[in-house]
């Protein structure tokens, strides 16, 4: 027992000093988490932009060079750089935050470079976001922007994210605390689907974020198997689906007769859930424009799989022609 007792408190000792010396090297080499994290922690939204980050310069998964800025706003990526007739916000999560680009290269100001004359757009996105947050950060930004339209940026991994426990069944959430909507009572409450030791330590999520792309790269399985041992059956999985879908309909429903003056339109950056994503925003007298991710899917080279999906340069610039030929047709 003595001996038991000895060696987990030398292992604990021994992880606090590595916990400790981490962030020491951390700190000299890169600053505070000020200085080089993208998001910073938030009380109602979980977590937010972090306008007092050190300007970056690294690669992203394919190997191009990102020069990246700090955004002006804890929830605003994008100020207007021209002066078009109407103003359109771009809302959405990682895709609209486009951290795997340099500022200023993402689908939203490839838009403004062809559409001018038209609109004065706006960006609204925090990587990791879902629905819910997505929506009361628009609450938050609304009186200072009062757009015209919204382009609702939406993934297929939204619906995770609007329900606790399928956010909580998968390594792969954000691992920090997030509010969620139940549709039944219509209650937000904040909770945290992440693994304490991501709330602790700085050096434990470095490495799992290493481990991440090592698994990508190899395709090793092994966050394939930690995902399994929370796994749900699939009539189980089908009823969360179906909730994290409510979501959506509530919030859909509540922004277009909140802000019955703005015109909101949505589009998936792939296949899952779009259908359905149509039907939401068009049932709720919203418009939608429908298998958007085939333009992109043409195209070759548009992102950093398998090490990233998120759209590289090329994926960004593409969406933005895109958007401005698809925006063109709408009435």
């Amino acid at each position: 027992m003595r001996t038991a007792a000895v060696s987990t408190v030398t292992f604990i000792l021994f992880l606090l000093a590595f916990e400790l010396l981490f962030r020491f090297v951390v700190y000299v080499d890169k600053g505070s988490r000020e200085d080089r994290y993208l998001v910073m922690p938030h009380g109602v939204l979980g977590w937010s932009l972090n306008t007092r980050m050190r300007s970056k310069h690294l690669k992203n998964r394919c190997g191009e060079p990102v020069a990246m800025a700090a955004a002006p706003h804890h929830l605003i990526l994008k100020y207007p750089g021209t002066n078009g007739a109407k103003k359109v916000v771009f809302l959405g999560d990682s895709f609209t935050h486009a951290h795997e680009v340099s500022t200023g290269m993402a689908y939203y100001d490839v838009f403004e470079q062809l559409e001018a004359e038209n609109y004065a757009v706006y960006a609204v996105a925090v990587g990791g976001y879902g629905n819910l947050q997505e929506y009361m950060a628009l609450q938050d930004v609304f009186d200072e922007i009062q757009p015209d339209i919204v382009v609702w940026q939406l993934t297929g991994n939204d619906i995770s994210n609007n329900v606790f426990e399928l956010d909580d069944s998968s390594v792969r959430n954000n691992q920090r605390p997030r509010p969620y909507l139940n549709p039944e009572d219509g209650v937000i409450r904040l909770q945290n689907p992440g693994f304490w030791l991501f709330d602790w330590s700085e050096g434990f999520t470095f490495l799992f974020e290493k481990l991440l792309i090592l698994d990508s790269r190899y395709d090793l399985g092994l966050i394939r198997w930690l995902d399994s041992l929370g796994s749900m059956d699939e009539g189980s999985r089908e009823k969360l689906d179906a909730r994290g879908l409510a979501v959506l309909d509530i919030l859909i429903k509540r922004a277009v007769k909140t802000y019955p003056d703005t015109t909101f339109i949505g589009f998936s950056i792939g296949p899952k859930f779009d259908n359905e994503y149509e039907e939401i925003f068009t049932g709720n007298g919203a418009l939608y424009l429908p298998a958007f991710y085939e333009s992109l899917d043409a195209v070759e080279h548009t992102d950093c799989r398998p090490l990233d999906n998120h759209w590289n340069h090329a994926g960004n610039a593409v969406a933005g022609k895109i958007l401005s030929e698809r925006l063109r047709q709408i009435p």
